[in-house]
């Protein structure tokens, strides 16, 4: 309530400053404003390459956005008060005045909500909680305009430890409450007959210089479904099995929903089964990966809904619509790709991401939606380009 009365409070100060400086030194302003956000978000991956501390990267970002913005802003005033300085007509500075106010409360808007998408996607705790609760952010996040997100969402990427963008927006759907996740449904009859076929993804990138984990499984004869982050940038990929370690090509990457398919000949493991119906709220599943990197886990969850999600492509370089599962559960780094299956162990989506406000809730998805996006896998036989490093 406090912050959301200080943003109000903020942009009624700039409705009024914009009233006193009118439409052509808020234009001004304005674009010093986009100028000091661009310079800014060109040099924030070196400043932020000096330290691996989250909060001291947070606190970088912060000063370098904070730190041009001001410059540019005051650069544009004073550029457009030289303008208006010029205008002598009275009804002219009303009308001028009128526009000013408008713009300069609809600037500080954008300014405020661009810096709030970094920081309430990466801090956590309090602080964080109350930056997602905000409504006068979440209005903002309702009706700005898709394509202006992105450069905020770059900014939110290079705070993340693997230089993605959050996949769920801070500011998206709120979840519905269920219970909590019941262990008795997790059997063990069904994970002898489901462990085989969940796989641990290895993938090496020497433009990334780093080594990227995650899970995926089989879903047909030699062919392993994954997120597309966690191949992303690769040139040598290999699947950890209960055969063995196994090599695998990407044959299909799809940046904008976060979908990969590798091939892998003669894997010779069974594959998984899709399951037909679409889950409802509370409806028992189990998280089948590899999180933190670690030995195979199986954990138990619940549906709390489906949703439809607006969020950044892998990349944030353009928006995509998910029809996902949110789900009560543990989904951990690591969980990415892996197979969110139903108590009977067929697939009903993959898990692509987890929620920064709430631990306990992630989010996969559905199966109907991943099958229409790879069709018919066993035609896919060439191998796809995994474009650039995520957060490259």
């Amino acid at each position: 309530m406090f912050l959301d009365l200080t943003l109000v409070a903020l942009i009624v100060l700039s409705l009024i400053g914009g009233w006193r400086s009118g439409a052509l030194a808020s234009v001004f302003a304005a674009i010093g404003v986009v100028a000091g956000l661009v310079v800014a978000l060109a040099i924030a991956p070196f400043a932020l390459d000096v330290t691996d501390s989250r909060v001291l990267r947070i606190a970088i970002l912060v000063l370098l956005v904070v730190g041009f913005v001001a410059v540019g802003n005051i650069a544009g005033s004073a550029a457009g008060a030289q303008v208006r300085g010029s205008v002598r007509r009275r009804w002219v500075r009303r009308v001028d005045s009128l526009f000013g106010a408008a713009f300069q409360a609809l600037a500080m808007s954008l300014v405020l909500w661009f810096i709030s998408i970094p920081l309430a996607a990466s801090v956590q705790g309090p602080v964080g909680d109350t930056l997602r609760a905000s409504k006068v952010f979440g209005t903002i996040d309702q009706v700005a305009p898709a394509g202006i997100s992105q450069m905020p969402l770059r900014m939110a990427a290079m705070l993340d430890q693997s230089g993605l963008p959050p996949l769920v927006p801070p500011f998206g759907p709120r979840v519905a409450q269920v219970d909590a996740p019941d262990p008795a449904r997790v059997r063990e009859s069904m994970l002898a007959e489901v462990r085989p076929a969940v796989v641990q993804v290895l993938g090496d990138s020497s433009v990334c210089q780093r080594r990227l984990t995650g899970s995926g499984f089989v879903i047909d004869d030699d062919y392993v479904l994954t997120n597309a982050h966690v191949v992303a940038g690769t040139n040598v990929v290999a699947l950890d099995t209960v055969i063995g370690v196994k090599e695998a090509e990407v044959v299909l990457y799809d940046s904008d929903v976060d979908i990969a398919v590798l091939h892998s000949p003669q894997l010779g493991i069974d594959p998984l089964q899709w399951s037909p119906k679409e889950l409802l709220p509370n409806d028992a599943t189990v998280i089948l990966g590899y999180p933190q990197s670690g030995p195979f886990e199986a954990a138990p969850a619940r549906v709390r809904g489906r949703l439809n999600i607006s969020g950044p492509d892998i990349y944030a370089a353009g928006r995509v619509d998910r029809e996902a599962y949110a789900i009560r559960g543990s989904v951990r780094q690591g969980n990415s790709g892996g197979p969110l299956v139903d108590v009977d162990g067929d697939v009903v989506g993959m898990i692509f991401g987890a929620a920064m406000d709430n631990a306990e809730t992630g989010y996969a998805l559905t199966a109907s939606q991943v099958r229409e996006r790879i069709g018919d896998v066993r035609t896919l036989r060439v191998p796809a380009d995994t474009q650039a490093c995520v957060g490259g």
